[in-house]
């Protein structure tokens, strides 16, 4: 007869392998990042993590969390390109860890502009308006300062998702078209969502489930730096 104390045991065993594939994996993912970062130029810069983190504050804008920046890296060269992870603190909530570029950009306008992208995969249609909708509903994680715009007619069936800015502002008041033909092309390397404020713009990954592949971020944002 089976002893009743087994299927736990083998329960257990299974668990185990999983986290410790689990752990493998992300061991992996890393060690390959570290070297496409090298590979590209980035370098650490400690010393400039204390402006990075008010940088990133001042971006998000959001009273209700605090931000946090860790493996922060420099591009060699000029204009000033970092990459790094920002960690998202709340107090009644764990934190979040996202994958970030921060470069300059130059914009019609300083004011603060929340965009999010998708893949051009992914087809206009129900899954486009699902998405619209969920970017757009009322986050507590969203800029305190901006709220849904419009999107102008011609970039209606565009990998352009939705928009955040400054209550009645008009997006071409904000950012370029040359900017926006950029950043339609981000989605496709793993950049969803793209924050700008004064003369700083992030590209913030899509989560674990779709690579944050800097050679072509890079490569993208070089046409507006």
């Amino acid at each position: 007869m089976m002893p009743t104390y087994l299927p736990f045991v083998l329960v257990g065993l299974i668990v185990i392998g999983l986290v410790a594939w689990s752990l493998v994996g992300h061991r992996r993912r890393s060690q390959a990042q570290k070297a496409a970062l090298e590979q590209l130029g980035f370098s650490p810069c400690p010393d400039q993590k204390r402006w990075l983190e008010e940088t990133v504050t001042r971006i998000e804008n959001n009273r209700g969390y605090r931000y946090e920046v860790r493996d922060e890296k420099r591009l060699r060269g000029e204009p000033a390109v970092y990459h790094y992870v920002k960690v998202r603190h709340c107090h009644d909530q764990d934190a979040i860890k996202e994958e970030e570029i921060l470069f300059p950009l130059k914009r019609p306008s300083t004011a603060g502009l929340f965009l999010t992208v998708k893949p051009s995969s992914v087809a206009p249609g129900l899954a486009t308006r699902m998405l619209r909708a969920v970017a757009t509903a009322p986050w507590d994680s969203q800029p305190d300062d901006l709220q849904r715009l419009d999107l102008p007619p011609d970039l209606k069936d565009t990998n352009l998702v939705a928009a955040l800015g400054p209550p009645g502002a008009n997006l071409y008041d904000l950012v370029d078209t040359r900017t926006l033909s950029v950043v339609q092309g981000l989605g496709d390397a793993g950049g969803m969502f793209v924050q700008c404020r004064d003369a700083w713009c992030s590209v913030t990954s899509a989560g674990s489930q779709m690579p944050f592949r800097l050679d072509e971020l890079i490569g993208r944002i070089r046409g507006v730096l």
